[in-house]
């Protein structure tokens, strides 16, 4: 990584200035944006490009041996369009909010690599001219020869048995439980024979990815999760990690995106293409507010003079609703530091009172948490292991508590829960991955998982 030049590739050179120059592709935001980054060429440590940044800022390391390598496989302007998706891809892992939970090891890193290269390679055929990208194939080297992938696609796109959304957290989970089933599956395999047969069912590569509702040959699912080991979630690039933290990395690239707003130059296919790459919190808020008016806070009534009744009738006094109370289970630990303002500000509203439990490994804290005020001068007592079992167990032995229906608040980091003896209802909100539940609640339980 400390071996490189800062001039730049004419290739990549020339990916630039069509995306400044010429109209017809309509891509003067990337091109823009590329002129904030710091081309690197990297002959040791990088064998085919990547992105991070530094206190420098924004990085784009190449080496000038593969970009090379692409041409002289391709004519030239096939060449020239494979290394225009390149550029792109590497623009998109810049722009694309990566969750800070990948780089802390919360996420398997390999597989949230793979995840990730999927839904972006998949919204550069979806958002950027045929004209002007194509899809990289893996070029004609003795090494790829030998393999026996030269030829074939480099990138990864989203499977074709993939019904959810381009959103990382549920590609994720998507991926993750096909790797463990897979993994389940091989331990209840005995002997190499039966390996093989169900290694035969499928081969490597073909019509196994898609975008635009259309076909992509691509590996499959099942011979990229077996060769993590060996590839290490990298098929077309490398995966680098960043020099600051993910809030500096946050800003650097906000700050690159606004004064590109601010020039006008997010329209058409650059606007839509950010609004799938970064998904906002402000996403799910709402549908958080509304899933706890609707399912979480029962209303009481109470007769009253200043409300008139339905009916219209004088001398009778009408019914005024009031705010109920929702017990918190409040993840304190160590793991979600950094979390605790995030988390809460999804559940708190004016009209609902809260009733926190503060749980790490013990319950160190029950208050009520009644105002905004109330909510700001909050502290947080915990930061240990993490087991939410007695905080429930506290609810159920209750009967102050276990009237009201509750919300659990954790990063799903946590102890498998017994639910079935909560009298409410529950809602699970999540900022990492799903939480283990043994039992669920006779009243239902609801799970919602919101991106860091």
């Amino acid at each position: 990584m400390n071996n490189y030049k800062t001039n730049i590739n004419e290739y990549i050179s020339k990916t630039i200035n069509r995306m400044l120059i010429d109209s017809v592709y309509g891509l003067p935001f990337y091109g823009q944006f590329n002129l904030m980054i710091n081309f690197r060429e990297s002959s040791k440590g990088v064998p085919t490009c990547g992105v991070n940044v530094s206190r420098k800022g924004m990085n784009f390391y190449y080496n000038p041996e593969f970009i090379d390598s692409i041409i002289d496989s391709n004519e030239y302007e096939e060449g020239q369009k494979q290394i225009n998706f390149i550029v792109i891809h590497e623009n998109f892992h810049l722009l694309f909010n990566h969750p800070k939970r990948v780089s802390s090891g919360k996420l398997d890193p390999e597989l949230s690599n793979i995840a990730q290269d999927m839904i972006i390679n998949s919204i550069i055929l979806e958002e950027i001219s045929e004209d002007f990208v194509s899809i990289p194939k893996y070029p004609d080297t003795p090494e790829n020869i030998e393999k026996g992938i030269n030829s074939k696609n480099m990138a990864l796109f989203i499977p074709k048995e993939y019904d959810g959304e381009l959103i990382f957290e549920e590609l994720y989970n998507w991926l993750k439980k096909k790797k463990d089933d897979s993994v389940k599956d091989l331990k209840k395999s005995s002997g190499e024979d039966s390996q093989q047969q169900s290694s035969s069912k499928k081969p490597d590569y073909g019509p196994y990815g898609k975008s635009k509702g259309e076909v992509i040959d691509s590996f499959s699912v099942e011979s990229v999760l077996n060769g993590l080991s060996d590839s290490g979630g990298e098929y077309m690039d490398s995966h680098l990690e960043d020099e600051v933290s993910g809030e500096y990395k946050n800003i650097v690239v906000k700050e690159s995106i606004t004064k590109l707003k601010n020039r006008g130059f997010t329209q058409g296919n650059s606007e839509s293409a950010l609004d799938k790459l970064r998904k906002k919190r402000k996403d799910h808020l709402k549908y958080i507010k509304k899933t706890i008016n609707n399912e979480m806070v029962g209303k009481l009534k109470h007769k009253t003079i200043t409300r008139p009744n339905r009916r219209g009738l004088k001398g009778l006094k009408g019914n005024k609703k009031y705010s109920n109370k929702i017990n918190v289970i409040f993840d304190s630990s160590g793991s979600m530091i950094g979390q605790f303002e995030k988390v809460l500000e999804y559940i708190f509203q004016n009209d609902i009172e809260i009733n926190v439990f503060h749980i790490d490994t013990n319950v160190n804290k029950i208050e009520s948490i009644k105002s905004k005020k109330d909510l700001q001068n909050m502290n947080i007592f915990g930061m240990g292991g993490t087991i939410l079992q007695p905080a429930v167990d506290g609810i159920v032995n209750s009967s102050k508590y276990n009237k009201f229906n509750s919300v659990i608040l954790t990063d799903g980091y946590c102890d498998d829960l017994d639910l079935k003896n909560l009298k409410g209802s529950v809602i699970g909100i999540t900022c990492g991955k799903s939480i283990p539940i043994k039992s669920k609640p006779k009243k239902g339980y609801k799970e919602i998982i919101v991106e860091d």
